[in-house]
């Protein structure tokens, strides 16, 4: 092994994960490219199911993250008078009465979620009954837990005084009612999933919560870099400056805002489509209070609107408040569809070819349509976003990919080929499913839940299935000089 790829594996291995250095792409540093892939599998082979971080080691007298996963080991009580259905007099959820019903849903986790707002690591979570899910530790930074999600830059939020491009990292929690579905499937000691249909429905009332925090890749401009962001609070997280490179620097103390807040409950009361009512809080600076009163509504979701096959069609399963903050506005997506500035929902496509780089070709319901595993493979079978599978024998990237020509290439590029937005192909992702029925044949549905099937059960398998397998898709370096979006797996975008 020549120097260059020796500091490489060294500089890698001294965080436990797989630090490294910012790549030049020359001949000689994509041969280290390897050097690099092997390290980051090599950390995931040898990843346990509760440990708190990727093992990077933050300055001392910071405090650091506990994973809280002693979860509920039998269901609770059937949940009664929850307010969020009180508030909408115990019917069905509409684009009238949304509005009351996330109000209220909000107001139902305030009290944990504004204590972890402000004290971040701090915050003890078993205490307050929240808990995280198994097997995503190697992933995670030592001081706030959070892990590597979207890339974003300025061509996404024109008039908003961003000035830097940004990482997103995500934190979740489930609540007592709906960490009691963790232990059904991982059981005492997360090593031997059940992966049975009824293992992963939550039950009613089920709560999980998602924060995520912006995170600017530009050194010189670590705070002050978006108008949108004066007065957020901040989190300091030890990670490398851009996750979302192919072989990340190595990790730094590096400060985030938190800008987005994700609330969803399992009521099919309410939503008896899906099961499920998704909800979006973003900062809004302008709003007086403190800092969870920030905390907006960006908007609520209960179903895919299937009907609504044009951008222009009404959304009647939708709702949008129109007073949230204009940078929140600015990454709906298709037909205007619930999505946060964190989600990734457009994206560069190319359609019959021709590249349309800004499409929005996904919403929250739509992606999470896509949750389910297949135990038979070991595989997430279906990509997040509207697309084609790749050519036989290609992992990487999940999709086909097609070049700035429009036309079809294999390996990474620039664009994901997609079919037609409206077409029955498109469709498929925009269907309203329960969360007992899988996207796919022979797949198992986790109930709208992503963390089980796009993450914990991936890096359960690379821990333990063959040591030959191609690394999971939310952390497998793409080999192109591009960043790449590992929330979406889509090339990312400035």
């Amino acid at each position: 092994m020549g120097r260059f790829s020796k500091y490489l594996v060294a500089s890698m291995l001294v965080s436990g994960s797989f630090v490294a250095w910012h790549a030049t792409y020359s001949q000689t540093a994509s041969k280290s490219l390897g050097a690099a892939a092997n390290v980051r599998m090599a950390a995931l082979r040898g990843a346990t199911p509760f440990q708190n971080s990727d093992g990077s080691v933050p300055p001392p007298g910071m405090t650091t993250f506990t994973l809280s996963h002693d979860w509920p080991t039998a269901p609770l009580p059937p949940i009664t008078n929850a307010p969020w259905r009180t508030a909408i007099g115990n019917g069905l959820i509409t684009t009238k009465n949304a509005p009351a019903y996330a109000e209220a849903l909000k107001a139902a986790v305030a009290t944990n979620a504004r204590a972890l707002i402000a004290q971040g690591s701090g915050f003890d979570a078993a205490a307050a009954g929240w808990y995280n899910e198994p097997w995503v530790g190697s992933l995670r930074d030592p001081l706030q837990g959070t892990y590597c999600a979207g890339a974003f830059g300025p061509s996404f939020f024109p008039n908003t005084g961003l000035r830097a491009s940004f990482d997103t990292r995500v934190l979740t929690y489930y609540d007592k009612r709906a960490a009691a579905s963790l232990y059904s499937v991982w059981g005492k000691t997360a090593m031997r999933p059940n992966v049975q249909t009824a293992n992963f429905q939550f039950a009613e009332g089920a709560i999980v919560v998602k924060a995520a925090l912006f995170q600017s890749i530009d050194p010189n401009q670590p705070t002050g870099w978006w108008d949108a962001m004066t007065g957020a609070q901040q989190w300091n997280m030890f990670i490398p400056i851009d996750c979302n490179a192919d072989v990340p620097a190595a990790p730094t103390v590096v400060p985030g805002y938190i800008a987005q807040f994700d609330i969803v409950v399992k009521d099919s009361q309410s939503a008896p489509k899906t099961g499920w009512v998704f909800m979006t809080l973003v900062y809004d600076s302008t709003r007086p209070g403190d800092i969870w009163d920030k905390m907006v509504p960006l908007g609520a979701q209960w179903g895919n609107d299937p009907q609504a096959t044009s951008s222009t069609a009404t959304l009647t399963e939708n709702w949008i408040n129109p007073a949230a903050p204009l940078y929140a506005t600015q990454t709906l997506g298709f037909g205007g569809r619930l999505s946060g500035p964190n989600d990734g929902a457009t994206n560069a496509i190319a359609v019959n070819g021709k590249v349309l780089p800004n499409a929005p070709d996904s919403g929250c319901m739509s992606c999470h349509s896509t949750s389910q595993w297949n135990a038979a493979n070991h595989a997430f079978p279906t990509f997040l976003l509207p697309s084609f599978p790749p050519p036989k024998g290609q992992s990487n990237p999940p999709f086909l990919a097609c070049g700035n020509d429009g036309k079809p290439v294999k390996g990474g590029a620039p664009n994901i080929c997609s079919p037609a937005p409206g077409s029955a192909l498109w469709m498929k992702w925009f269907q309203n499913r329960l969360g007992t029925q899988a996207m796919d044949a022979g797949a198992t549905a986790t109930d709208f839940d992503e963390v089980f099937a796009f993450k914990s059960l991936p890096l359960w398998w690379s821990a333990v299935g063959p040591k030959n397998q191609p690394m999971p898709m939310l952390t497998r370096i793409q080999f192109t000089g591009r960043r790449t979006n590992q929330y979406s797996g889509a090339p990312a975008r400035e």
